[in-house]
């Protein structure tokens, strides 16, 4: 069974895209969180850390729920994804 989907998530602050596998069974807020707090080491702290922050269907413009997790939020393999 297969636990994660790798999923291109774009940055639109920093113009960056990221190919990532995320796991299944995490909600996407603790994703969004995770993200966040990578990207903004990555960058040098230049991607600020805060509680606003989203996830977008870059093809649907649909916004994540936070409480769902990525497979009943149906992430799929390719899904291209918008951190906002």
């Amino acid at each position: 069974m297969n636990h994660k989907v790798l999923v291109e998530v774009y940055v639109p602050e920093l113009d960056i895209k990221y190919d990532l596998f995320l796991p299944v069974h995490k909600k996407i807020g603790n994703v969004i969180l995770g993200l966040v707090k990578g990207i903004h080491e990555l960058t040098d702290g230049a991607y600020p850390i805060s509680s606003n922050h989203a996830l977008m269907n870059s093809d649907t413009c649909e916004f994540y729920d936070g409480d769902l997790n990525i497979k009943d939020a149906k992430i799929l393999n390719g899904t291209k994804l918008i951190l906002i």
